[in-house]
């Protein structure tokens, strides 16, 4: 599925992550992220799965219109609620491993 970086944009949104923050996660360039959501390039394909596979693994869903099948929808992100309180239960920066 190709992604643009609206979307990429759009899905920090959403978890309420910085572009530092997904660059660090994703073991890529700050500068990588910030220049494809301005749209002045696109990274490698190699680049682009590991950004997707990293918002996806916070519960990222990305749509392109193809399901269900619809001339009328279109591209678009979305969360998976579940899947986004199962990371972070899992990570240790999501502040949640600490008592009380």
């Amino acid at each position: 599925m190709k992604i643009s970086g609206a979307q990429i944009t759009a899905a920090r949104n959403l978890l309420r992550i910085t572009q530092a923050e997904l660059a660090k996660a994703c073991g890529v360039a700050e500068r990588t992220i910030k220049s494809f959501e301005a749209d002045h390039s696109v990274p490698l394909r190699s680049t682009l799965d590991k950004i997707q596979s990293e918002l996806e693994r916070r519960g990222i869903e990305f749509t392109n219109g193809d399901s269900p099948p619809s001339k009328s929808q279109g591209m678009g992100v979305r969360i998976n609620f579940d899947k986004a309180a199962a990371f972070g239960r899992q990570s240790p920066q999501s502040g949640t491993d600490t008592e009380h």
